[in-house]
């Protein structure tokens, strides 16, 4: 999702607008040509020894850089899951030579550009976009409101510290009125809301399908207040906007940035107070919750769309010094790299994995077949 949201979407409707050549290529698929073809070169959330030497030949070959960063990934802390990937000190040292390399930086949150394109290199914001939006469609004022939260397993812990109380408190006051539904992060307490569990998807395709056919009328988006989840996007705003869900965001970064895009976006202090009060005025006013919904699913359709983020990433790509020599041609030996990228792979897997490392193949082989089916 960060690369399709942060560079791929867009640079394919440039593509097929006829305004840009794009090729997307997996780095371990990558062929000679494509490194040849190339004048600029996006770099996804790379991390790993290969994407580094990579990156290297490429740059001697004079190639124009651009590293994609969505999350603070030299700063993520230890309660998320990926924090013991990323804190390993050669990954950290691979993130941190790549972004050196690189003519300039991509990001949707202006404190990551700020951060780290520095030294000279632009500064890239780019927006995240509302991809396949659905069309409004009026709900049933009659029927119970539908009130739900879309997440990875990650967000868990913002789910449990935040909104526990709040919630409980709206099921107890509004019984059957209300239904709650969570969508990937599945809190301790979803028994006493009654509530309806749908387990996590890796495939963001997926994901939004099922996120655009819930048909929910309250979104739910809890943050806490850290510096490393204020580097983040509001993207929840973008996808709840998308299904046409009206939101209820924590009044912290980055959902404070949400009042220049959107005067009526509703942001409430992360008590349980503030949230039972805000989540209650939307049940108890369905016109008002209504027009929300209408709001949010023209801005997903219009000023959040691929197209606008498309011609928003057109004009700043145009405004970047282009590679002097379009023939320069990148000297590396792919093939050797890739060897050595599988054995630093299987390297760094045994030190993060030790005697468990069958489970997690065979675990991962099981996933793999199942998508298969």
């Amino acid at each position: 999702p960060s690369i399709r949201l942060c560079g791929h979407c867009q640079m394919e409707y440039l593509a097929g607008q006829g305004q840009a050549a794009y090729r997307a290529v997996q780095e371990m698929r990558l062929k000679n040509d494509d490194l040849n073809w190339a004048d600029v070169v996006l770099l996804g959330r790379l991390d790993s020894w290969y994407e580094r030497k990579l990156t290297e030949a490429l740059h001697k070959a004079g190639k124009y850089l651009i590293y994609i960063i969505d999350d603070d990934l030299l700063c993520v802390p230890p309660e998320i899951s990926s924090a013991a990937y990323f804190n390993q000190s050669e990954i950290q040292k691979n993130i941190r030579m790549m972004m050196a390399m690189s003519n300039a930086i991509v990001s949707p949150s202006p404190l990551l550009l700020k951060k780290y394109a520095t030294d000279g290199k632009r500064a890239i914001q780019i927006e995240e976009p509302a991809i396949d939006p659905v069309p409004y469609r009026a709900h049933d004022s009659k029927a119970p409101v539908k009130i739900g939260f879309a997440g990875s397993v990650d967000r868990t812990g913002d789910l449990e510290n935040i909104l526990k109380d709040a919630l409980i408190a709206v099921k107890r006051q509004y019984g059957e009125r209300v239904q709650f539904e969570f969508f990937g992060a599945i809190p301790s307490f979803a028994k006493e809301l009654d509530a309806k569990c749908i387990p996590y998807c890796d495939s963001y395709d997926e994901y939004r399908r099922t996120l655009n056919e819930l048909q929910w009328d309250i979104g739910l988006a809890p943050m806490l207040d850290t510096p490393f989840h204020a580097c983040k996007h509001y993207n929840k705003f973008v996808e709840y906007g998308a299904a046409g869900i009206v939101g209820v965001f924590s009044d912290v970064q980055p959902y404070v940035r949400l009042q220049a895009l959107c005067s009526q976006a509703i942001l409430c202090e992360n008590t349980s107070d503030a949230w039972y009060a805000a989540i209650s005025s939307l049940i108890e006013a369905p016109e008002k919750r209504e027009a929300q919904r209408r709001m949010v699913s023209d801005l997903a359709s219009d000023a959040m769309s691929v197209r606008a983020g498309a011609m928003d990433v057109a004009r700043r790509l145009a405004e970047i010094d282009m590679p002097s020599n379009k023939d320069c041609t990148w000297r590396g030996n792919l093939s050797l790299l890739k060897v050595g990228g599988a054995f630093m792979r299987v390297k760094g897997a045994v030190q993060r994995h030790g005697w468990r490392l069958p489970m997690v193949v065979l675990k991962k082989m099981k996933l793999i077949l199942s998508r298969e089916d």
